[in-house]
C-alpha cells in the first residue's frame, strides 16, 4: 500500500501509553509519534505481517547493536531501547517519524496450458518478489512547536536478505527468478533502522555504533 497510512492502520501500529509506564519508571522513555509509513506491500497478509513485526520490534525493551573495531563491525550485545511509539502525545514532547520503504517489484507468472488446444491462460499475479533487496528512508523531526520543529536529515538504508528462499528458478521470461519475501524480517529490520536513526539524532549513539540489522545485510558491507 503506497501513500500515507489511514488513521485506523496507523493506530494499529502504535503502542498505548499505558504499555510503556512500567518501562518509564525504570528509565525515561523518549516518545515517538508515527506520522507515515509509505511503500508497504499491497497484499493484506504480507502487509499485516510486516507491520506486526515492526510494532513488536519497536516496542522491545532491548535491541541488538553492533560496534566497529577498525574496519569490521561485530555484535556488541543488546542495549536498552529508549524510544517508544505512543498513540497520543503533544508535539512539544514527542519525535515525529516518517518511514518510506522500497520493495522489489512483485512477480507475475505465466501459466502453462493444460492442453495445446486450451486458450492461453492469463498470467498469475503473486506476492513473490523479483529480488531480495529493501531500501528504507527514515525522516524525523525533534520535539517542539509544530510550526518550528527541527527536521533531522533523512537517512537511507539499503539492505538485502541473503537467506530469502528462491521459489521460481530463472527463465527466459523471468531472468532473476522469484523469491518468497521475508516480510516479518523486513518489518523488524525497518524498525531497527528507524531506531538507529532516532538514537543517533538524539545523541545517544556513537559514530562507531549502529543497529544490528541481521538477517539483512547492509549493501555497503557486501562491497
Amino acid at each position: 500500500m503506497a501513500g500515507r497510512l489511514g488513521v485506523a492502520a496507523a493506530l494499529a501500529l502504535l503502542v498505548p501509553v499505558g504499555a510503556m509506564s512500567a518501562r518509564a519508571a525504570e528509565s525515561p522513555a523518549v516518545v515517538v509519534m508515527l506520522q507515515s509509513f509509505n511503500g508497504m506491500p499491497g497484499d493484506s497478509l504480507s502487509r499485516a505481517t510486516l507491520l506486526d513485526a515492526f510494532q513488536e520490534e519497536f516496542d522491545a525493551d532491548e535491541l541488538p547493536w553492533e560496534k566497529r573495531t577498525g574496519e569490521t563491525w561485530g555484535s556488541s550485545g543488546e542495549r536498552r531501547n529508549r524510544f517508544h511509539l505512543v498513540d497520543v502525545a503533544a508535539p512539544e514532547a514527542s519525535w515525529a517519524l516518517d518511514v518510506t520503504i522500497g520493495l522489489p517489484p512483485p512477480v507475475v507468472i505465466q501459466q502453462a496450458k493444460q492442453k495445446q488446444s486450451d486458450p492461453t491462460p492469463r498470467p498469475r499475479s503473486t506476492d513473490y518478489r523479483a529480488a531480495r533487496g529493501l531500501t528504507i528512508v527514515v525522516a524525523a523531526s525533534a520535539p517542539g512547536d509544530p510550526a518550528e520543529r527541527t527536521s533531522v536529515e533523512p537517512v537511507k538504508f539499503a539492505v538485502y536478505f541473503p537467506d530469502a528462499r528462491r521459489v521460481v528458478v530463472p527463465s527466459h521470461n523471468l531472468p532473476g527468478g522469484a523469491y518468497a519475501y521475508p516480510w516479518a524480517d523486513a518489518g523488524r529490520v525497518v524498525a531497527r533502522a528507524a531506531l538507529e536513526m532516532l538514537h543517533r539524532a538524539n545523541a545517544t549513539l556513537d559514530d562507531d555504533e549502529r543497529a544490528d540489522l541481521s538477517p539483512a545485510v547492509r549493501a555497503e558491507d557486501a562491497r
